[in-house]
């Protein structure tokens, strides 16, 4: 379903951000559609990543499984919901922002997100060497 919105004009007063990483999105005005993706392996090892071998996202499930399905229960129901808007003045007007990390496939937006799907998998891994004695 395709629709139709007046463009419209963001004015932001002041934004100071510290931090934007990792398929984040910062953006100032209207999107019809974004998806940002992040698939990470934060590895910690106790001892060399030479000697420990390497790591693959293919070893962990988390990766490749689905993604859940979001279930509206009015639709299930067979109820319609139109919404119409009609903006008298197309202008976004923020005062000011202050933002210290935007991460991890975030969206920090001033304006409308007509879609968004975002996605972030994160695997942490530590791996500590094994003691030589063992307590019983």
């Amino acid at each position: 379903m395709q629709q139709n919105f007046p463009i419209r004009t963001s004015e932001i007063a002041l934004v100071s951000i510290v931090d934007v990483s990792l398929s984040s999105i910062v953006q100032f005005g209207d999107r019809g559609e974004a998806t940002p993706k992040l698939k990470a392996l934060a590895v910690q090892r106790a001892i060399d990543h030479t000697k420990a071998g390497s790591v693959y996202f293919e070893s962990y499930p988390i990766f490749s499984r689905p993604l859940p399905k979001l279930v509206d229960p009015e639709a299930e129901a067979g109820y319609d919901v139109c919404i119409q808007r009609v903006n008298h003045c197309p202008r976004i007007k923020v005062g000011c922002v202050y933002v210290t990390a935007v991460g991890s496939t975030a969206s920090f937006l001033a304006g409308n997100a007509m879609r968004t799907t975002a996605e972030s998998r994160i695997k942490h891994i530590r791996q500590y060497e094994k003691s030589l004695i063992e307590i019983r």
